[in-house]
């Protein structure tokens, strides 16, 4: 009887496990920037597995990258498993350039990408801009800091007044 109640939530286990669908998305940070600028390309597989084949980038300098990142985790009996590969790119030249689409091989299936245009536009005052991805669940943000990471906030710190206490005395 224990072996068959044990099979039986195995299997259901296992069934909610493999039921819940499986995502391959690529999200840039903006999708106009100025020259001499970058930006942030990332592609998360999400509750699947396979052999990830990145774009060639022709058009754009690799600063950083594939920086790759996973989670799993496991809330309520629901289990959710997450892998990124993030790339950190400066267009090489102004005018349209486009990120052609990844690849994730699995057994049995090919998922991919579309291609993303992006909007590369002059820049005459040598502005730099630093990229933000919109949707990231790692970023954290800490009363007293910059929305840049690791660096603090100068905020002033009110002074102390000293005050003399009375002290109450009891005669016995």
């Amino acid at each position: 009887m224990k072996k068959i109640l044990f099979l039986l939530i195995l299997s259901a286990w296992s069934s909610m496990i493999f039921a819940q669908q499986g995502e391959f998305k690529v999200e840039v940070s903006n999708d106009t920037v100025l020259a001499g600028n970058y930006m942030i390309v990332r592609f998360d597989i999400i509750n699947t597995n396979g052999d990830f084949i990145a774009p060639e980038f022709n058009d754009f300098e690799i600063i950083s990258g594939p920086n790759t990142s996973s989670m799993f985790s496991m809330v309520n009996g629901e289990t959710t498993q997450k892998s990124s590969y993030t790339y950190y790119l400066e267009p090489k030249h102004e005018g349209e350039v486009y990120i052609e689409p990844a690849y994730l091989y699995m057994e049995g299936d090919t998922l991919e990408t579309g291609p993303i245009k992006i909007m590369v536009l002059p820049n005459p005052d040598g502005k730099k801009i630093e990229p933000k991805m919109k949707d990231n669940q790692f970023e954290f943000s800490f009363p007293g800091y910059d929305d840049q990471p690791f660096y603090r906030k100068k905020r002033s710190v009110p002074e102390k007044k000293n005050k003399k206490k009375k002290i109450k005395t009891r005669k016995l």
